[in-house]
């Protein structure tokens, strides 16, 4: 199980997790994404989402993959293994108990260039439903900084629950949050290195910045909830013993 203060992540909403991914496995997720963003077509059960023009807005750049989503949905023969053995399960089963279930898989590719930025903001905030528990693990899976859009996140953002979010000008993708006017502490970069982790709350304040390096940055996030909770509705949900079930495939 990987070693987690458990007292420091739940006073700054966030823990990092050094080499939490085997490097035949981070090699393996990134020729997989490779391989999707060089394919004409992804299957729409992805739920594919793309960046087109410059990583500033403007026109003019090729298309590429930002995003894919549902990937253990899709592929449980590939992902369910590769997760549980990066040992994110038993983290899951500390911190939710046997109940916990597995409701996002996704990957956050950002890619050279065209890869635009992330506004700041929480995840709970963005979902349809209320994740009782809910907590993301974030794997890098090239490596990660400001000279690529990097990752940051505001340390004690989720002490107080749900901040209200606001729409953005130019911003497309979803509401956010500003750090300064919701009173947040300065958010700081996570750089880490391919197969590092940071997991968060679910009411963690995180982004990153527009990726206008030659580097694509490719990351990967899985977030478990408690769906023991009698108020728990989930549009996917694999539970961890399904997971646990798949851990001796090849």
């Amino acid at each position: 199980m990987p070693d987690i203060d458990y007292d420091s992540y739940a006073r700054d909403g966030h823990h990092l997790l050094p080499g939490l991914l085997a490097d035949k496995d981070q090699r393996r997720a990134v020729e997989f994404f490779d391989a999707f963003d060089a394919a004409d077509e992804v299957p729409d059960s992805y739920e594919a989402e793309y960046d087109k023009g410059d990583a500033d807005g403007t026109e003019g750049g090729p298309r590429r993959l930002r995003k894919l989503r549902r990937l253990l949905w899709n592929d449980p023969e590939l992902w369910g293994p590769l997760l549980v053995r990066s040992g994110v399960t038993d983290i899951a089963r500390r911190l939710i108990g046997d109940g916990a279930a597995v409701v996002f898989h996704a990957a956050f590719l950002k890619p050279a260039r065209v890869g635009t930025e992330v506004t700041l903001h929480q995840d709970q905030a963005l979902w349809t439903y209320q994740y009782p528990k809910a907590f993301s693990v974030w794997f890098a899976l090239t490596p990660v900084s400001p000279a690529n859009g990097g990752l940051f996140g505001s340390p004690g953002s989720h002490a107080g629950g749900h901040i209200p979010h606001r729409e953005r000008p130019h911003y497309r993708w979803h509401p956010g949050l500003d750090a300064a006017e919701d009173g947040l502490r300065e958010p700081v970069q996570f750089e880490l290195d391919p197969g590092d982790a940071v997991m968060w709350d679910r009411y963690f304040a995180h982004g990153s910045a527009a990726n206008t390096s030659p580097h694509d940055r490719r990351g990967m996030v899985v977030v478990f909830a408690d769906a023991s909770d009698p108020e728990f509705r989930a549009k996917d949900s694999f539970p961890l013993a399904d997971l646990q079930d798949l851990r001796e495939t090849p």
